[in-house]
C-alpha cells in the first residue's frame, strides 16, 4: 500500500496535468480599483495585467451577482523598470520600457444608493484567473446620507501605509485625492511590485497599490469605493522638470500621460500635453465635486528668472478657469466642493511667490516678477465665493491646516507620512492665519453629508514621540448648515 502511494505521488509530480494540477501563472499586477464620473448609475472597474488578456466582471445586488460586463483592454505606455538591479537612471529613456495592460469594465444602469457585489475574471489562452469578490456602494439620491475622506501626498512616505489603513477602517463611501500619488510616475515599482525591478528598501512595502489595496482588519479602500483624483506636481511624467532649468523651460517636456492613462475614465480626451483637459466634475448625492489641476514647480528660487512655472493655466482667460466658472454656475446641488493640489493659502515661504507667469524684471536682469498677481487668490477665490463653494481641499505641504475665509473652508489635510512645516514658517501674505493647525501627529479628515448639513472632523491617526492624544481623537471639526 505504501509503495502504491509513492507511485501515485511520483506520477503527480511527473504528470502535472493528470494527478497534480499545474500552478497557473499570475496574470495580474493589481487588484481592481474604481473611478466614475456618474457615481449614482455607473462604475468603472479597472485592473492591470502583465500581458494582453481578456477580462470580465460579474456583478449584482446580492453575493450571487448574476450580471456581467466585458472589459475593454488598453496598453499603458510609459512605464519603465529599473536600468539595473541597483537603481533607476535619472533619464527615463535609459530605463527599459515595461508593457502594462489595463482592463476597464464599465458597469452601467446601476441603481442609486445600492450595494453591488462584483468579481473580476482575467482570461489568457483559455485559462481563467478569478479574483476575490468585493463590493461597492453607488451614490445615493439627493437628500440621503453618505461619508467620505480626504487624502493627498502619499508618495511612499514613512507610515503612510498605517495612516491609510486607519482611514480605510472608517465608515466612508469614497475618497477625494488631492494629488501627489507617488514620486515619479514612470517608475513602475512606485505603483506596484514588479519582479527584478529596483525598489528603495525602506519603501518596498509602500507602493501606491500596496497602500490602497489593504483589506486586512476590516480595511476597505480602492477595491470597495471610487476615488476622485486630481493631479499634483508629482504626476508629471518626467520629474526632472523640478530640478533641471533647461528641461523645465521646454513645454514639450511636460506630460501627464501615465497619470491620465491610469485613471482613463476621468479624462476621456486623454490629452497629455500642457493645458490638456485635466479637470472634471461629478455629483455625489447632494454634493457637487469639481476636480481641477493647479500646481507649480521650482527648479530655482522663485525670484530668479524664469521664476516658478504654473501648469496648467488658471488665469482669468484660461480654458480651465472658464470651465470652472461654468461648472459651478450650473451645479444645483446643496453643497459644492473643489479638490485641487496646490495650497490656496498656506504657511511657508512658497506662498510669497504668486501663482501666475513670471517675467524678467526690466530693472533687475535675471530677477523674476509676477505682474499679474496670484491667480489662486485673484481668480479662483472669487469664483469659490461667488458660486458658494462650501469647501476646497488641497495638499502639497504635508501638513494639517484649515482656514475659513468669506464662508469657504480651505483644508489641507495631508499630514499622513511626514510634515514639512516649521514652527517659525511665515503666515500667508494675505494675512490670514489657520483656524486650526496641527502637525504633531499624522491625521485624516472625515466628512459626513446628511439631511442636516455637512459635518467634518479631523481625527488623530498616530501618537508620536510627543505623546499628544490618542488614535481616533477628534481634534478639529466644523459644520455647514443645510
Amino acid at each position: 500500500m505504501k509503495k502504491l502511494l509513492v507511485v501515485v505521488l511520483l506520477l503527480g509530480l511527473l504528470l502535472p496535468g493528470a494527478l497534480a494540477q499545474e500552478q497557473k501563472p499570475e496574470l495580474t499586477y493589481t487588484e481592481p480599483y474604481m473611478v466614475t464620473l456618474n457615481p449614482g448609475s455607473e462604475m468603472n472597474i479597472i485592473w492591470l495585467t502583465k500581458e494582453p488578456c481578456q477580462g470580465s466582471v460579474e456583478y449584482g445586488l446580492t453575493p450571487v451577482m448574476g450580471e456581467s460586463a466585458t472589459a475593454e483592454q488598453y496598453e499603458i505606455k510609459g512605464f519603465r523598470t529599473s536600468a539595473t538591479a541597483e537603481g533607476f537612471d535619472p533619464d527615463p529613456a535609459k530605463n527599459p520600457e515595461l508593457p502594462v495592460y489595463q482592463l476597464i469594465a464599465k458597469l452601467e444602469n446601476l441603481q442609486p444608493g445600492k450595494v453591488y457585489y462584483y468579481r473580476v475574471t482575467t482570461t489568457k489562452d483559455g485559462e481563467n484567473q478569478v479574483g476575490k469578490r468585493y463590493f461597492f456602494k453607488t451614490a445615493p439620491e439627493k437628500g440621503d446620507e453618505f461619508n467620505f475622506a480626504l487624502l493627498s501626498d502619499m508618495q511612499l512616505k514613512v507610515k503612510t501605509k498605517e495612516t491609510i489603513r486607519f482611514m480605510g477602517q472608517q465608515d466612508i463611501d469614497f475618497i477625494l485625492f488631492a494629488g501627489d500619488l507617488i514620486n515619479t510616475p514612470w517608475k513602475v515599482s512606485e505603483w506596484f511590485n514588479v519582479e527584478g525591478c529596483f525598489e528603495v528598501p525602506a519603501e518596498a512595502d509602500r507602493s501606491f497599490f500596496e497602500c490602497l489595496h489593504q483589506d486586512a482588519d476590516n480595511t476597505r479602500l480602492a477595491q470597495y469605493m471610487p476615488i476622485f483624483y486630481c493631479p499634483g506636481n508629482h504626476e508629471v511624467d518626467d520629474q526632472r522638470v523640478c530640478t533641471d532649468k533647461e528641461i523645465a523651460q521646454n513645454p514639450d517636456n511636460w506630460n501627464w500621460s501615465i497619470y491620465m492613462q491610469m485613471f482613463r475614465p476621468l479624462y476621456p480626451e486623454q490629452d497629455y500635453t500642457v493645458n490638456g483637459k485635466r479637470y472634471y466634475s461629478a455629483d455625489y448625492g447632494d454634493l457637487h465635486i469639481s476636480s481641477i489641476n493647479v500646481h507649480r514647480w521650482q527648479s530655482w528660487d522663485g525670484f530668479e528668472f524664469p521664476g516658478w512655472i504654473t501648469y496648467d493655466e488658471i488665469g482669468p482667460d484660461s480654458a480651465q478657469a472658464k470651465w470652472l466658472q461654468e461648472d459651478l454656475a450650473k451645479a444645483d446641488n446643496k453643497y459644492k466642493w473643489v479638490v485641487m493640489h496646490w495650497h490656496m493659502l498656506n504657511r511657508g515661504n512658497d506662498g510669497y511667490f504668486p501663482v501666475s507667469k513670471a517675467v524678467e524684471d526690466p530693472q533687475n536682469p535675471g530677477k523674476a516678477i509676477y505682474p499679474d498677481g496670484d491667480y489662486c487668490w485673484d481668480v479662483l477665490r472669487p469664483l469659490f465665493e461667488t458660486y458658494k463653494v462650501n469647501a476646497v481641499n488641497f495638499g502639497h505641504s504635508h501638513v494639517y491646516e484649515r482656514y475659513l475665509i468669506n464662508g469657504v473652508n480651505y483644508i489641507e489635510a495631508a499630514s499622513i507620512g511626514n510634515n514639512y512645516r516649521s514652527s517659525n514658517d511665515p503666515y500667508h501674505p494675505s494675512g490670514n492665519i489657520p483656524v486650526v493647525e496641527e502637525n504633531h501627529f499624522r491625521s485624516i479628515m472625515l466628512v459626513n453629508v446628511s439631511e442636516e448639513g455637512i459635518t467634518a472632523r479631523g481625527l488623530q491617526a498616530s501618537v508620536e514621540d510627543n505623546g499628544i492624544g490618542y488614535i481616533g481623537r477628534e481634534f478639529d471639526s466644523f459644520t455647514i448648515a443645510k
